[in-house]
């Protein structure tokens, strides 16, 4: 599946659309996890000061989200 870079703008509200919410920021990496009780493997990370998030970091953080393309668009299209 070939995913497309996204607004990041729209990631971040599609993050908080899922639960997930801002724990930290390491100089320009966004570190996204569930407020409690992660069933997260690792949390979500993205370039947070670039205009979009790269194909490869959204289809990483699907991976860690153990979320499919499919649902990914459903919810990203109702934002």
């Amino acid at each position: 599946m070939t995913y497309k870079p996204i607004p990041t703008k729209k990631f971040i509200k599609f993050l908080k659309s899922i639960g997930l919410v801002s724990i930290r920021s390491k100089g320009d990496h966004e570190i996204w996890d569930y407020p409690e009780n992660s069933h997260l493997l690792r949390p979500v990370t993205f370039i947070g000061k670039d205009k979009t998030v790269p194909p490869l970091h959204v289809e990483t953080n699907l991976k860690t989200l153990g979320m499919t393309h499919k649902e990914f668009n459903k919810i990203i299209s109702s934002l």
